[in-house]
Parts: structure tokens; sequence; C-alpha cells
């Protein structure tokens, strides 16, 4: 486990960033500006750093956004754990329902995973070798 510094407060404020960021990068996703959506995302990689989303992570986001368009969307949840731990959970609407099909059919759940560092909040998504694990407890 790597400390990357003191614990972390928050405030109403980091509420709006994360929101607002992640209104901007779905909505992009709705108007289906997917090279804007991509430019918001980075990645955190195995010393902890935060960088642009690399090139193979990029390709399947892309994949992902061509298979799940977004039509419409819901934000469900934001929670902050720790300043590498926090969620961004929405529902999007990737299909219309013909008439008396049931509309959940064509959602599904996505997940944005806001990280703040030195003060400034990043979207990230989780990958496979992303580290896992908290780094340092949030006071609410």
């Amino acid at each position: 486990m790597v400390n990357i510094g003191p614990t972390m407060t928050l405030d109403s404020q980091d509420t709006l960033i994360v929101d607002q960021l992640a209104t901007e990068y779905i909505e992009h996703l709705k108007n289906k500006e997917y090279e804007a959506a991509l430019a918001m995302l980075y990645y955190l990689d195995p010393d902890s750093a935060v960088v642009p989303l690399p090139r193979n992570l990029a390709i399947r986001q892309m994949q992902i956004y061509h298979v799940f368009p977004v039509l419409d969307y819901k934000f469900e949840s934001i929670r902050f754990r720790t300043e590498s731990d926090c969620q961004v959970k929405y529902v999007i609407t990737f299909d219309k329902a013909a008439e008396g099909e049931d509309p959940n059919k064509y959602t599904t759940s996505m997940y944005l995973q806001p990280i703040r560092r030195e003060g400034q909040w990043y979207l990230t998504v989780r990958d496979s070798s992303s580290p896992a694990g908290s780094v340092s407890q949030i006071e609410n």
C-alpha cells in the first residue's frame, strides 16, 4: 500500500466538482463526442500516479461506447471513500424499448472512479491492473 499524503477532507465543493465532471463526460457520450469523453479520462498507474488513459484502455473504452451508446442517463450515486476510491454510478439507456416492452431491458449501470490528487479531481476508469485498496481516509 502506498501512502500519498494526509487524510483527505471533503466539502460540498468536492461533490459539485465531481458531479460537474461526470455530467460533462456523460453528456459527451450522449452527444457521441467520444474523443472528448476519452480526453477526460485518466488512469491510476501501478505507481499511484494519475496519467492520461493508456492507448489500450482508450481502445477498450471506445468499444464500450459503441456497444452501449448513451441515449439517456440517470446518476444513481456518488460515493466518497478515500482519495483514490470514490465512485460515480450512473445508469444509461442504450436502446429504445418497443411498445409494451420493459424499458429496463435496455439499461445498464456504468461507473467512474474519481480520484483527487493535490487538490484536483480526475475521472478514471478502473482496470484489473489498477491498484486497489484505500490510500487515505476521508473526513466528512
